[in-house]
Parts: structure tokens; C-alpha cells; sequence
């Protein structure tokens, strides 16, 4: 019989021999394990009973999400990611749930767990950018939301988000609150210290006793309204200390507008009369009128799509008042809309000179204008479209007049034109002459330069598996086998019964010691290809690695910190079930270890914690 021990990474220890079979020495604790821990390499296949109980708990997750019980639909998504650590979709909607519930920091650790598992899934990126929306983080969202448009380009709901959040973060601040009503008294002593003939009572002990009372307490105005002194000082403050002040001192005559000052008396209501008729315009009146008129009949052709009508109610306008440049950019999107390109733009250019010669110059309106320009060249449906030269008519407006909007507009082009370029970089046949490059560089060793012709053969063909193989090999000779690893996902998402690129994807996870994994990948491609030589060699040489390591005693540190970085292996561990086999076969029930290990399930776990170096048998 062999005995069963569980690995510690840190002190693995001697392991005795007991003559009673299998004993189990240690397990990791459960709670040191983190519960998103980083996984290496390509995501694992769970069982197909793991797979459907994580299925059914996400199903679960979702009804109580759609009832609005966000606590038991994160639990049940947690439940699920237990089960099945390695599926992206689970952690999306936990983030959801988590987000609804207001939760946006553990939204946000969810969503960038989804962009890490998930490069190319727009919704990842989506959860992370709503949740940091949520924050308040407007430019870390947006560059959350710009980073999934590189990604995915053509993805709507990004764009819709990138959109909103540019909307929030351009918002104004909120009004201050207005302050209230200052005392009027509360700066007495320095107004009349600063003025000639008051100056001189500052030293005059009853003056200065009035004068703080009234600064203390505005009520006892009408009071020191009696007092002839205090009569010449409030007269003098309410009339910005320039009322009278060489006037005799205590005048009956002074007091009474104070009085009236300071506390008026109620007014009937007076009668209003109604406005007089206006009378006859004058000619520029009347002729300004008529513009106004002219241009209103403009537009509405242009809406009406009349556009006749409306280029020539444009070029009355500007024929009876030639500073009326605008209406020049109103004429250019008439022929916009006339698919008269050419036209637009000498319409554009003429209205920019004719605008530049006005006094004072129009700035806000030229920036319009190099707008309008810009917008003919981005349109798609102009054969000469350039959104190269439409980001410089941009940025000519940005500079006469610089708004937010413009500047969305950039970014906007900026991202449509990395992905024009992108796709029009793609030639099939370039790319395979890129692809013989690199195969010839590889013949020779020289790694740097097959990487690149391999790289540059991925862009001319973007949909050739077989390229991205051909990276992968070229990466591992410089021992990248994280970009080596990537390279075969992506040959697999184009084709996923490529059995080369899966023996090769093998070939990474065992050179990384990943050995349940590699054990994984073999079969799955020799269940596709039975014959293939490649997998069977592969397969053999794990199982080996496996079987003289298990027998050893030996603990590979480096094999066993791969497995606890499985989501999977974690997953395992954390089962009660798992947990109590494992006791029972390291010198407990035995006897019901076994029964258990009969389970096929069962067996196919504890063989997966061999396999990734977490269990040694003896």
C-alpha cells in the first residue's frame, strides 16, 4: 500500500513509514489560501460533474440577481467559482451582483479578475470600467474602457461606456451655496478709522461703546438712530462714508434719510403702465430681421432635406450680411448631405478666410468650422476619407477654440483609425512570405528576428492558427513560456482541434512543471487525434516525471507552488469531502478511503493533486 501525504511549500519535513498503509501528515490551511488566487498558464478543464454544479449555482446566481437578492446571488457565484475557478463568466457576474448591491471596490476586483483570466472578452473590461465609474474614477474608467476598445474594437457596449463616463467627468461641480446676508455694522471701526473725521472719535470712550453695540447687535440701530452722533455715522456708512460728512452734526434734517435707510417705510402698490407699441423699425433693423427670417427658412429646408431651397437661403443671407460667416458652415454640411465632397470643403475653406479677415475674429466659430472639415474626411461614405487628415482639422480647432467635445471627437477617430489601420494591414499573402521569414530565422537560431517575422505574419493573417504555433515555439527558445502559453491559447480559440498547437501547449506546462495540466492536454489531444506522436510522447514522459517524483520522497518546491496556484487545485482542497478522503487514506478509515476512491470522481481529484506535486505517495 503507499501512504498519502499532503505538501507544505515551506517546510515539506520527512515522512515516516507506518505499516498500517496510508497516513496523512498535513494539509495546507484552507484559510491561508487566497480566494482569487493568480493562475498560471491556460485556465483548466474541470470534470463535466464540476462543470454542471457550477452551471447549476450560476443559474441560481442569475434568478436571484434578476430578484434583486444580491447577497444570495454572490453567494451563489461564489459557490460556483469554487467549483470552477477557472471560469471567467462566474466572476463577471459576481461583479454585477456586487455592483447592484453597491459594493463597487469588490465589482472592480472582480472585473480586473475577468480581464486577467479573459484578455480578448469585452464584458470584463466593461465590469471593471462601470465599477470605477461607480467610484468616481472617471480617468481610470475611461482608460479601463479604452484599453477594452483596443482589444475589442467593434464592441458597443465599451464604446457606450467610454461615452458616458467622458459625459459625467465634463460635468460642471455643483454650485457653492450662497452665502448668507454679511452684517453691515460688522466692520465698523475699521471703515471710520480709515476716513479723516471720524478717525478722530476713535478715542472717545462713549462713541466707541455705541459703536460696538451696534457692530455686536444690527437690532439696536433704531435705538442709536436717536443719538446724533450715531445719526452722522450711520448716515455715513449707509452712504459709503461719502454723504454730507462736513454737514453740521445731529441735523433733524440729516437723520430723517437714515432713518429711511435703515428701516423703510411700507409703499403702496403702484400701478404699472403697459409698454408703449414699439414703433417702425429702421432700415438696419428691419434688414436684420429679414436676415434672421432668411436664415430660419434655411434650416428648415435643411431638416425638411430640401437642399436646394436651403443653399440658396444661405447665400442670401451671406450676400445681405457678409459678417454672417457661420452660414457658410451651414451651406458646407448642406453638401455634405449631398455627398458633394469637394464642394463642402472649398466651402469650408473659403468661410475660414472669410472669417479670419473680420474684426475681432471669430475664433469659436473658425474652430467650427475646421470641425465641419474634419468631418469630411471621417465620413465614411466620402471615397476619399482620411481620418489621418481629419484629426489634423481637429486639432486646428482645438487650437482656435479648445472644447471637450472636440476633444472626445479626437479620441473617438484616434481609436477608428488604429483599427482601419489594423485591418488594412491585413494581406494573406504577405503574411505567409512574413511566415517563411521566420521559419528560415528559426532554422538559423536567430530567435529575435523569427519573432518578429512571426509577429508581423500575425497581423497580415490574423485568422491563421498555425502562425501563432510557430510564435509560441519561437518564444519558448528564449524561455517566454507566459507569451509561448498565449500563443497556443490563441492558435486554439482559432482552432480548437489544432493538435499541434495542444502539443506544444503540453510541451510549455511541463516544461513549467504544470504537470497535471500537461496531463490534461495530452489526452485532449489524443482524443482528437489517437495516432498523434506528439501527444503520446508527451504523455509518457509526464507520466513518468510524475511517477519517480511521487516515489521519491523528494519535494519539488517549485512543482508544488504551480499547483497551489491552480484555481483548480484550490478549488479541490477547500472540498470537506476531498478533505476527509485524504484522512481516511493517510491512516484513518481506510477502508472508507477506499470505497471513496472507487468513486471515479472522486479518484480523479486525488490523482489531480498528485500530479501537481500537493499529495506524495510512498
Amino acid at each position: 500500500e503507499s501512504e498519502c501525504v499532503v505538501q507544505r511549500q515551506s517546510t515539506p519535513g520527512c515522512i515516516d513509514k507506518s505499516p498500517n498503509g496510508l497516513r496523512h501528515r498535513s494539509l495546507l490551511p484552507l484559510t491561508s489560501q487566497s480566494t482569487t488566487p493568480r493562475a498560471l498558464g491556460r485556465p483548466f478543464h474541470p470534470s463535466t460533474q464540476q462543470s454542471s454544479m457550477a452551471d447549476a449555482c450560476k443559474a441560481k446566481g442569475n434568478a436571484a440577481l434578476q430578484a434583486g437578492e444580491f447577497d444570495e446571488a454572490i453567494g451563489h457565484y461564489t459557490e460556483a467559482i469554487g467549483l470552477d475557478g477557472s471560469n471567467h463568466v462566474f466572476y463577471s457576474n459576481r461583479s454585477a451582483a456586487y455592483l447592484s448591491k453597491g459594493d463597487a471596490d469588490a465589482a472592480m476586483a472582480d472585473g480586473d479578475k475577468c480581464i486577467t483570466m479573459k484578455p480578448d472578452w469585452p464584458k470584463g473590461y466593461g465590469r471593471k470600467g462601470a465599477a470605477l465609474h461607480k467610484l468616481k474614477k472617471y480617468d481610470e474608467a475611461a482608460a479601463v474602457y479604452s484599453a477594452g476598445l483596443e482589444a475589442c474594437p467593434d464592441d458597443k457596449a465599451l464604446t457606450d461606456g467610454l461615452a458616458t463616463v467622458m459625459k459625467d467627468k465634463d460635468k460642471p461641480p455643483p454650485a457653492a451655496p450662497q452665502p448668507s446676508a454679511a452684517n453691515p455694522f460688522g466692520n465698523i471701526i475699521g471703515k471710520l478709522a480709515t476716513h479723516p473725521k471720524f478717525s478722530t472719535w476713535m478715542s472717545n470712550p462713549s462713541v466707541m461703546g455705541k459703536i460696538n453695540m451696534m457692530q455686536s447687535n444690527p437690532q439696536s440701530i433704531a435705538m442709536m438712530l436717536q443719538d446724533p452722533e450715531m445719526q452722522e455715522v450711520v448716515q455715513a456708512l449707509l452712504g459709503g462714508m461719502g454723504i454730507n460728512t462736513q454737514g453740521p452734526p445731529g441735523g433733524a434734517e440729516e437723520a430723517a434719510p437714515a432713518a429711511a435707510a435703515a428701516s423703510p417705510a411700507a409703499q403702496e402698490p403702484m400701478e404699472v403702465d403697459p409698454p408703449a407699441p414699439k414703433g417702425p423699425l429702421s432700415d438696419e433693423e428691419q434688414k436684420a430681421e429679414d436676415v434672421k427670417a432668411m436664415r430660419e427658412q434655411g434650416n428648415a429646408h435643411y431638416k425638411a432635406k430640401e437642399f436646394e431651397q436651403a443653399l440658396t437661403c444661405y447665400d442670401s443671407v451671406f450676400e445681405q450680411d457678409p459678417e454672417q460667416v457661420s452660414v457658410l458652415n451651414n451651406k458646407a454640411a448642406v453638401f455634405m448631405e449631398m455627398k458633394e465632397w469637394k464642394q463642402a470643403e472649398d466651402t469650408i475653406k473659403g468661410a475660414i478666410e472669410a472669417a479670419q479677415a473680420l474684426r475681432p475674429t471669430p475664433f469659436e466659430t473658425i474652430a467650427k468650422m475646421y470641425v465641419r472639415w474634419g468631418k469630411v474626411y471621417a465620413h465614411k461614405k466620402n471615397p476619399e476619407m482620411n481620418l489621418a487628415t481629419a484629426i489634423e482639422y481637429y486639432e486646428k480647432a482645438q487650437m482656435e477654440y479648445n472644447t471637450k467635445e472636440v476633444d472626445r471627437l479626437m479620441k473617438t477617430t484616434k481609436l477608428d483609425k488604429k483599427k482601419a489601420d489594423k485591418l488594412a494591414y491585413v494581406n494573406p499573402e504577405l503574411g505567409l512570405e512574413a511566415k517563411e521569414r521566420g521559419n528560415e530565422a528559426f532554422r538559423a537560431q536567430d530567435w529575435p528576428t523569427a519573432i518578429k517575422e512571426y509577429e508581423d505574419a500575425i497581423k497580415r493573417d490574423p485568422k491563421n492558427a498555425a502562425y501563432n504555433n510557430n510564435l509560441a515555439a519561437a518564444l519558448c527558445k528564449i524561455m517566454d513560456f507566459q507569451g509561448a502559453s498565449a500563443a497556443c491559447e490563441k492558435a486554439l480559440d482559432l482552432d480548437p482541434k489544432y493538435v499541434k498547437a495542444i502539443a506544444r501547449k503540453g510541451d510549455i506546462e511541463f516544461l513549467r512543471k504544470e504537470y497535471h495540466k500537461a496531463l490534461e492536454t495530452y489526452q485532449k489531444g489524443l482524443t482528437i487525434e489517437p495516432d498523434n506522436k506528439a501527444c503520446k510522447d508527451g504523455l509518457q514522459k509526464t507520466m513518468r516525471m510524475v511517477n519517480s517524483s511521487t516515489g521519491s520522497g523528494e519535494v519539488d518546491k517549485e512543482r508544488a507552488a504551480h499547483g497551489m496556484a491552480d484555481p483548480e487545485i484550490q478549488a479541490i482542497l477547500r472540498d470537506p469531502v476531498v478533505n476527509q478522503v485524504i484522512q481516511d487514506l493517510s491512516g484513518g478509515d481506510q477502508a472508507a478511503g477506499q470505497r471513496a476512491m472507487a468513486d471515479p470522481v472522486m479518484s480523479a481529484k486525488i490523482q489531480k493533486l498528485i500530479a501537481a506535486g500537493v499529495l506524495q505517495t510512498r
